[in-house]
């Protein structure tokens, strides 16, 4: 390489090292305020005292007493009190996705039909809210769901379906029936 070439190079690069020093750091880039998403219940994860599910004829009722949850209905079901709990956090902590359609709209296009789960989450103080979780969006991302009195059918994140699928598969799960004694296994 030649000194010019290199003397041009120097110049190059003092003259961008200027350029970005003087012009580009100056730069304070804006700050863009990204709105908070509300809440689907506007119970916070604290305050919730009482759960109610309901789903295809069968209900799961449980209370948080003395800092844990304790099943109600049915009583002695195998359903893990830190089930409930997860569940009435990711209802509590919801947060609406997207609204996508009104009470007007018909409701089998969001899964509100038969298959739909009722919730009633009862907090301190209040009136309890009242819930209905409906089907997965398209993506299978998100469920749809509407608070009863509200007209907006909301999408909210799919893990309250997950926790609320584990409950009722733990209410289907009853214990096998105990085998005879010196009956063959298997036959």
């Amino acid at each position: 390489m030649r000194w010019r070439q290199v003397t041009v190079a120097y110049v190059v690069l003092a003259a961008l090292g200027a350029e970005y020093w003087l012009v580009e750091r100056r730069r304070v880039p804006s700050a863009e305020s990204v709105a908070a998403r509300p809440r689907f219940v506007p119970v916070g994860a604290g305050d919730v005292r009482e759960v109610r599910l309901s789903r295809g004829g069968r209900t799961v009722v449980s209370r948080r007493e003395h800092g844990g949850w304790v099943l109600v209905e049915p009583p002695g079901a195998p359903i893990p009190p830190d089930l409930i709990g997860a569940f009435a956090n990711a209802l509590a902590e919801a947060d609406v996705i997207a609204r996508v359609g009104t009470e007007s709209d018909p409701a089998l296009d969001f899964g509100f039909d038969g298959g739909a789960t009722r919730v009633e989450v009862r907090g301190e103080q209040g009136e309890p809210v009242v819930l209905t979780i409906g089907g997965e969006n398209p993506t299978g991302t998100a469920v749809y769901a509407r608070r009863q009195g509200a007209a907006d059918v909301v999408l909210i994140g799919r893990n309250i379906r997950y926790y609320e699928d584990l409950i009722f598969q733990a209410l289907a799960a009853e214990r096998a029936p105990a085998a005879e004694s010196g009956a063959p296994v298997g036959g």
